[in-house]
């Protein structure tokens, strides 16, 4: 489990590598309490990159209160029930 530190109502940002050319997308795997999602955004390859390259998904959250809060990001094609991949966060919110 990977550890994020940060400040209880101010945004902060995780970064996961993706490829989509496979139709596979990370979305959090469940509503997290305490933690809300403001934003996601893909952000393409770099220019001259092969195809196929990796992009990454840009995910904007914000923990409400401060505390320890748990995210779990979820790599899975939007039509199959398994994903191939997960990612779980600690996040350490301070006041």
């Amino acid at each position: 489990m990977e550890h994020v530190t940060a400040l209880a109502g101010e945004p902060f940002r995780i970064v996961l590598e993706s490829f989509g050319a496979a139709g596979y997308e990370w979305r959090l795997r469940d509503d997290q309490p305490g933690l809300r999602l403001e934003a996601r955004e893909s952000l393409p390859p770099e220019a001259g990159s092969p195809p196929g390259a990796p992009h990454w998904v840009v995910f904007t959250l914000v923990a409400e209160t401060a505390g320890a809060h748990e995210v779990v990001f979820v790599l899975q094609r939007p039509w199959e029930a398994e994903p191939v991949d997960e990612r779980a966060f600690t996040i350490d919110a301070t006041d």
